[in-house]
C-alpha cells in the first residue's frame, strides 16, 4: 500500500525503563492496535548526526482520512489507560516542514492532536 502520509510516532512513560519488559508490552500492543484499525507500522533506520548507526523510527503509514482517524482514536485510548505515558508524533505538512505534537496521559483533550487532524489530511488529498 503506497501511502500518502506518514506520521513518525515515538511512544513515552514517566513510569518504567524503557527497556523494562512491561513498558516494551505496551508499545508493542499500541503498534498492533495501530495495525489493525490505522495503517501499516514500519521500522525504519535513520542516521543521527554524531552517532554511529541509525536510530529505529516507528513509523505508521497512512492512506486515508479514515486511516488518520483510526489513528488518532488508537492515540487516545492508550494514553488514557496510563497518565504518565506520553506521544510524540512527526509527519509532514503540505509544504515539507516538519510538524511534531506531544501528548501525553494527563493532558488529553478535544485540541490535543487538532494540528495533526487539520493537517495530514491535506497530504491524503482530502482537504482539512
Amino acid at each position: 500500500m503506497a501511502a500518502d502520509a506518514e506520521l513518525a510516532i515515538l511512544p513515552g512513560t514517566g513510569r518504567f525503563d524503557p527497556e523494562e519488559e512491561r513498558w516494551r508490552d505496551q508499545v508493542a500492543a499500541l503498534y498492533a492496535a495501530l495495525r489493525e484499525e490505522a495503517g501499516t507500522v514500519l521500522l525504519r533506520g535513520a542516521p543521527e548526526p554524531g552517532r554511529k548507526g541509525d536510530i529505529d523510527t516507528v513509523v505508521l503509514a497512512l492512506g486515508s482520512s479514515g486511516a488518520l482517524t483510526a489513528a488518532v482514536t488508537c492515540f487516545r485510548a492508550w494514553l488514557a489507560r496510563d497518565k504518565t505515558r506520553t506521544l510524540t508524533v512527526t509527519w509532514a505538512d503540505e509544504a515539507g516542514d516538519q510538524r511534531t505534537i506531544q501528548v501525553s496521559g494527563d493532558n488529553i483533550d478535544q485540541a490535543s492532536f487538532q494540528a495533526l487532524t487539520e493537517g495530514v489530511p491535506s497530504r491524503l488529498g482530502e482537504g482539512g
